[in-house]
């Protein structure tokens, strides 16, 4: 299955997950490429947005973004990988359009996982995962994603460090919340919870600096939060972009939100955070970095998720919250 693990390669293209989330929890496996192979380079397709994060992190060489439109985005592609000449693409999409991206691309080595009751036959390797759902209802995205390039000895083994981001500085008692979900809106908790736990937190711990971030598709909530609430709130949702984003989002010494993207890529530039699970898996899709992290479930929600998030109450994430802060008050660690 493996690639002779003495093969080097000049030139590694890697298809990005389109997800925010995913796309973070790539990152520690872009890092462990370069670790292996420091002179190949690598570069990343993936949404044009995505690229203020690698000029953040430095992880890749280069970035090619996505055209608009499935054919012209295959044509263009295509006349890239020619003048390019890519050896290996590994790809972390698991769609027909990415595979036939790949093959348009035409690198000799096209790399992949294969699901159970998947068929990929434009990849050239493929790692087959577990047959049975439990297995991957318990197993980490991440690990998934180590496992499959051990397997191709692209990697040796992937560091969990967050990406530290100079020039940013820790505010005692900033509160970071996201309380959309763009992606999903089973993941959102509602917009009375959070008001509630929001006033509730300020009473308990006064001082608290609330920041709310989001995207242009999660103004309503936000509005409905900033309206509902009698806690001093800093909106800053659709005013930045990636980059600026997870600067802000570094000098938090709390965030809290929904199984999001922004969670993830908060967790990547190490503050602590604290998210709300129902439906989702954070077995499977918990924050990774090694930094303070705290996964709240509603009372009686499997650890693998599947409770409606509206279940999780808000006298619980205050209680839990208030614990963290007062605890960093106090000199302590701020998330268990």
């Amino acid at each position: 299955m493996g690639i002779d693990s003495k093969k080097t390669f000049k030139k590694i293209w890697v298809r990005m997950p389109n997800w925010l989330g995913d796309f973070v929890m790539a990152l520690p496996h872009l890092r462990a490429i370069k670790a292996r192979q420091p002179e190949t380079q690598l570069t990343l397709i993936a949404k044009p947005q995505f690229k203020e994060l690698i000029e953040l992190f430095p992880v890749a060489d280069e970035f090619v973004s996505l055209e608009r439109g499935a054919i012209r985005n295959l044509f263009a592609l295509s006349a890239l990988g020619r003048r390019s000449k890519p050896e290996c693409q590994v790809l972390f999409t698991n769609s027909v359009r990415g595979d036939l991206e790949a093959w348009f691309i035409g690198a000799e080595k096209r790399l992949g996982m294969v699901y159970p009751g998947r068929y990929r036959p434009l990849l050239t390797g493929g790692y087959r995962l577990g047959a049975f759902k439990d297995e991957l209802d318990a197993t980490h995205q991440t690990a998934l994603l180590e496992d499959f390039l051990k397997s191709f000895d692209l990697i040796d083994s992937v560091d969990a460090a967050p990406f530290i981001l100079e020039g940013t500085e820790r505010v005692q008692n900033r509160v970071g919340i996201i309380a959309g979900s763009s992606n999903n809106p089973q993941k959102c908790w509602a917009a009375e919870n959070w008001c509630r736990m929001l006033d509730g937190l300020s009473g308990q711990v006064p001082g608290c600096e609330f920041v709310l971030f989001g995207t242009d598709a999660d103004r309503e909530i936000s509005e409905a939060v900033l309206k509902g609430s009698k806690a001093a709130i800093r909106d800053r949702t659709g005013d930045t972009n990636m980059m600026e984003l997870a600067g802000e989002l570094a000098t938090c010494n709390l965030v809290v939100g929904n199984d999001t993207g922004g969670m993830h890529l908060a967790n990547a530039v190490g503050a602590p955070v604290a998210v709300l699970f129902g439906p989702t898996n954070p077995l499977v899709t918990g924050p990774f970095f090694d930094a303070p992290r705290l996964h709240l479930q509603p009372e009686g929600c499997p650890p693998e998720g599947g409770s409606s998030i509206q279940l999780l109450a808000h006298g619980v994430v205050i209680e839990r919250l208030a614990e963290i802060l007062q605890t960093t008050q106090a000199g302590g660690h701020n998330v268990d």
